[in-house]
């Protein structure tokens, strides 16, 4: 460039002395015609000359390679920002380090964007270098929300959504992403009722449960297909969106009555590689266990209840106090079942590979990681295999992004896992059964000289625990998950601005196998000891040490396939419009059904917003099942939806907004469906029994009764006007910005009511003949609630600090019940809640003033006094429980139970809430989560694992608890368990308010302390972040049961697979 410049400023200069030479010819100064001619013709090539020089050296002088450092708020490099020419195509990114250069000239605007950052406008005045500082803006970071089939700007939304996103999800270094989502997404209810690897599901509803009968899980669907989301690596999730109210989840039709889970998967973006990986190391501990009496305990606990029950001790002083200190454990056992099995704590490890990046045109994320969890069961020394429970999972997933043309976008994603299992060679709920039924006193685990113990009178339920888990043998499971989907989005400009076409098509396999190799082994009872001292046996259960194998397989393959267009068009800066229609159809075959399961759906949306103030939506699903019969197979599902973004009105007070920076009303009407039968299909058809005894329709060929047609009667009744179940939903909700949104709140309160319910009537008459009861549409619950989010953000000098909570309240109401009408009103269900408690009213224990009392000692007899009620078993005596009479009829029966005591056992209230403060690096985060208005009836379903001697002693492990129990010596009203017995007495077990517990609770759900590392540092060594963090989940919960986790339940007498407290180191960099 500088060349020209010289050449051209050089010529004037020449021809000037040429000029002079020329007159130096004439001495008297006149000039010769022809060299007046040349000289002419040489001024005006030096002036068009000098023209060029100047047009030359602007053009020149305008362009530049402007170059510069985008730096965040805290003055580090960003990486990947997108700096741009306005009104052209030109565009790049900033390297590793934050630096860029691009082509521009004087004038020139140059745009920088950067997700979560605010973006900048620069007018490039010809800087040699640039320095550019993005600022954060929160709002911008939640500005396009996932909405079904598609997204949306937050601002224009009408419905009732909540996301959150990776930072949310990574709280628990759990396996399972469904034990992560309690109390941090309001409107989700989700219970973890079991800790067992590879079947630790939380159970969850959005809104609490709304049908009395089955099919009340939301749908899921990941990256817009139907999925599970228990086996997702959460370092794939770029958000996680639930959809709650009738203008968010219509457009799924009939899947949408339950509301709608939207999990999004990361995607790559125009930068160079970034590599990112995670490694975690977790030590695991159970939350609670039970406490067991030792042998002399229960021994004298048994001899008491013989003696309560007028029958003399079977076993003396002497004889018990053998199971004392000191004792041969081989003949006089102590075993603490839960000690010889159970390890204290175990341990699972994490390891996360993502790789994102590309170019402008072609973009991608790449994610690998592994999984492991080790069981907290003890392995058997001399196996050969593995009886603890242990399970691996590898996760892959490759998501690819491409412009095939400048209006064309191709995604395709390649996503699976794998799961290997280990599991004894008997059920864990059986083992965790029988560590609750079996005494400490009958044998011991193992014998000190190995010989394998069994129990002295062998049955179904009288076995030895330890045998269950470690001569059992073992099991295997390998579950494998392939996901696939073809996208294709097709801008449709020349047509009319904004429309574009999406086409969608998936593929998804699940496949599992299991190899079970059992055996029972041959077991022994120690009878005593010879003169050497070695112990003498007789064989109790004949047995084998081969292992006999047993092999089982499954799978399904999943086809989904969608297509639709979208318009999205502003008019005038303030009209803006999006509409969208989409034709959805899906089959998924089982192995073990001949038929796959269908549906297929039309899907509608339009939306309308003006000047970002009003706006309104309108959106419908038109679905098709093949449960029902033609004329009955579609269903209409409309809703709509208003927004008023109060704050943007030009009329808001200046001196408010300073306060209330945002405020938007909203409210929305509509109905949403369900065809969930519970497996059973084609319903309007009915069907025949083959082999029904008693029915000798035909006659064989001898004459006889029998032969063709025999056996042969209606089974399910036909149901052709068997229609959708239908739920009505309306939602009003207030967003509010408080303080330039450093407080950010969200509430919303919904009314919803589910009709026609599809079930089987359960008050036909059997005189009608019918086999088994039909299907119907009957019965109406009404579920109401409020649930509500809210933010905190402020910053202090350095420290940045922040807080999260949010809140659910649920209850439902059943308005109409397949019942027969009821002599009482306290047992109608009509008017009661869902998942709700049929109870006796407790009235206190017996005591001896209700009693005429004769005799002595065991001999004693007892009497009620006249206008004492009965019990419901006869021989109750002082210490055992009373009830109401609440008919007055002077006895205890069925009539005298009431309906909806308590709370239910599903959660009605929900809540989480925590903190965070940053600084210098350094950072700390809290995370409380809780549950309220739910109760628990103790031994409810598992009388025989909580209640002691239900089965006998041979058959009972007691609980520590029942020290606090009713005695002649302590015969207070103000204690847990009423007067003992040797074997069941159901006037003392059945469920009643006695055993009713508030199972509300708090949970110290997570703590986490972590450093991230300077980036100026990090940048020598050619590192883009690094942090390492301690991480601590299910620390400590405050609850009233105190027995075990209240969140498990009273499931196995609360005794299943317990839940963990886990500790976890982890280190993430990324570069």
């Amino acid at each position: 460039m500088k060349k020209p410049f010289m050449l051209i400023s050089v010529l004037p200069m020449t021809a000037h002395i040429s000029n002079d030479a020329d007159t130096a010819g004439d001495r008297t100064g006149r000039m010769p015609e022809e060299y007046a001619f040349k000289n002419k013709v040489l001024r005006l090539i030096c002036f068009i000359l000098f023209l060029l020089s100047f047009g030359l050296n602007s053009v020149f002088a305008q362009v530049h390679n402007a170059t510069g450092l985008v730096v965040d708020e805290n003055g580090q490099p960003l990486i990947g920002v997108q700096i741009k020419l306005e009104g052209t195509t030109t565009g790049v990114i900033t390297d590793v380090n934050g630096n860029f250069s691009i082509s521009a000239k004087k004038g020139d605007i140059l745009l920088f964007s950067y997700v979560g950052y605010e973006s900048q406008r620069i007018t490039y005045k010809g800087e040699k270098i640039l320095a550019i500082k993005m600022l954060p803006n929160t709002e911008l970071l939640d500005e396009v929300v996932v909405i079904g089939y598609g997204k949306q700007k937050k601002n224009s939304v009408v419905s009732s959504i909540n996301a959150i996103g990776p930072k949310e999800l990574a709280v628990s270094s759990n396996r399972n992403l469904t034990n992560t989502l309690a109390g941090q997404v309001p409107g989700l209810i989700a219970v973890q009722r079991s800790g067992e690897p590879g079947y630790d599901n939380s159970e969850f509803w959005i809104r609490g449960v709304s049908s009395f009968k089955g099919g009340t899980n939301p749908l899921v669907l990941v990256d817009g297909v139907p999925r599970n989301m228990q086996d997702i690596e959460p370092d794939e999730i770029e958000s996680f969106t639930l959809l709650k109210d009738a203008a968010a989840t219509a457009v799924y039709g009939a899947e949408g009555a339950n509301g709608v889970i939207l999990i999004t998967s990361k995607r790559g973006n125009s930068q160079k590689p970034k590599i990112s990986l995670r490694a975690e190391s977790t030590l695991l501990t159970p939350t609670r266990l039970p406490e067991f009496m030792n042998s002399v305990e229960t021994l004298e606990l048994y001899n008491e209840a013989l003696n309560n029950e007028g029958t003399a001790s079977i076993r003396t002083a002497e004889e018990i106090a053998k199971y004392g200190p000191g004792a041969d454990r081989d003949l006089y056992p102590d075993t603490d079942w839960l000690k010889e099995m159970l390890r204290e704590h175990t341990y699972n490890m994490r390891y996360t590979l993502n790789v994102r990046g590309g170019s402008e045109r072609a973009r991608y994320f790449v994610s690998g990681a592994f999984y492991q969890e080790n069981g907290i069961f003890k392995e058997g020394k001399k196996n050969e295999y593995d009886n603890n429970i242990g399970l691996k999972r590898y996760n892959l997933r490759s998501n690819i992004d491409f412009d095939a043309t400048k209006t064309t976008l191709v995604k395709v994603d390649i996503s699976g896992q794998y799961l290997q299992t280990n599991y004894p060679g008997t059920g864990t709920n059986t083992i965790f059964n029988s560590m609750c039924r079996t005494p400490s006193y009958l044998m011991p685990a193992e014998y000190s000289d190995g010989t394998i113990a069994g129990h002295p009178r062998p049955s179904g339920n009288r076995v030895n625990p330890y045998n269950l888990l470690v001569n059992s043998g073992y099991a295997k499971e390998w579950r494998t998950s392939i996901q696939s989907k073809l996208e294709v989005n097709q801008k449709l400009d020349f047509i009319t601005k904004g429309l574009n076409w999406k086409g969608l098509i998936s593929f998804d396999a699940d496949m599992k196998y299991t190899a079970k190799r059992t055996k029972t082994p041959t077991q022994y009872l120690a009878t005593g000891r010879d003169e050497n001292g070695a112990l003498q046996f007789k064989k109790v259960v004949e047995g084998s040490d081969v292992l006999t194998e047993k092999l089982e397989n499954s799978s399904n393959k999943k086809i989904y396939f969608e297509t639709s267009f979208n318009y999205n068009r502003t008019f005038a800066q303030k009209h803006d419009v999006t509409a969208m229609v989409l034709y959805m159809q899906k089959e998924t075959q089982y192995h073990d059904n001949a038929l796959p399961y269908r549906k297929q759906g039309l899907v509608g949306r339009a939306t309308y917003g003006y000047d970002g103030r009003y706006f309104v939506e309108g959106n419908f699903g038109y679905t098709g099942s093949e449960t029902f019969a033609k004329g009955f197979r579609f269903g209409f599902f409309p809703a709509m939806g208003l927004a008023w973004y109060v704050s943007n009105e030009p009329y808001y007070p200046e001196a408010l907004k300073k306060v209330v920076n945002k405020l938007k009303f909203r409210f929305s009407i509509g109905r949403t469906g369900n065809d969930d039968t519970g497996g059973d299909r084609f319903l309007y058809r009915g069907t025949m029994k083959q082999d029904n005894g008693g029915y000798n329709l035909g006659f064989s060929d001898t004459g006889g009764m029998g032969g063709i047609g025999n056996g042969i009667t209606e089974a399910r009744f036909e149901a052709p006007y068997l229609s959708w179940e239908i739920e009505e939903k309306t939602n009003y909700g207030i967003d509010l910005g408080l303080f330039d949104n450093r407080i950010d709140l969200q509430v919303d309160y919904f009314n919803n009511k589910r009709k026609s319910i599809l079930l089987q009537r359960n008050t036909v008459s059997n005189v009608t003949g019918f086999q088994q009861m039909p299907w119907q549409n009957f019965g109406i619950v009404k579920n109401h609630g409020v649930d509500a989010s809210l933010t905190l953000n402020q910053k202090i000098g350095q420290v940045n600090l922040s807080a999260r909570g949010n809140f659910t309240f649920a209850r439902n109401e059943i308005i109409e019940y397949d019942q027969v009408p009821q002599v009482y009103p306290w047992l109608e269900k009509k008017g009661t809640r869902l998942n709700s408690n049929k109870l006796y009213i407790a009235d206190g224990l017996y005591t001896y003033d209700d009693f005429i009392i004769n005799g002595e000692g065991l001999n004693r007899t007892y009497e009620l006094k006249p206008g004492v009620v009965s019990g419901l078993s006869s021989g109750v005596r002082p210490g055992d429980i009373k009830y109401k009479d609440l008919n007055g009829d002077g006895k205890i029966d069925s009539n005298d139970q009431m309906e909806d005591v308590g709370n239910p056992t599903v959660p009605e209230i929900v809540y989480g809430f925590g903190f965070n403060a940053e600084w210098k690096g350094f950072y700390v985060g809290i995370f409380f989560q809780g549950a309220g208005n739910t109760s628990t009836v103790l031994g409810t379903g598992a009388d025989a694992t909580f209640f002691p001697f239900q089965w006998g002693i041979e058959e009972s492990a007691v609980r520590s608890v029942v020290a606090d129990r009713w005695t002649e010596q302590n015969p207070s009203q103000n204690v847990m368990f009423p007067r003992m017995h040797s074997n069941n007495f159901q006037n003392n077990t059945a469920a009643s308010t006695w055993w009713l517990r508030d199972a509300g609770f708090l949970r110290l759900k997570n703590i986490e302390l972590g450093y991230n590392f300077d980036k100026k540092l990090l940048k020598k060594l050619n590192i883009e972040a690094l942090r390492f963090y301690i991480q601590g989940n299910n620390l400590y919960v405050w609850d009233r049961i105190k027995m075990w986790d209240p969140e498990q339940g009273n499931n196995n007498g609360g005794f299943p697979y317990p839940l963990n407290r886990t500790f976890t180191f982890g280190l993430d960099f990324t570069f």
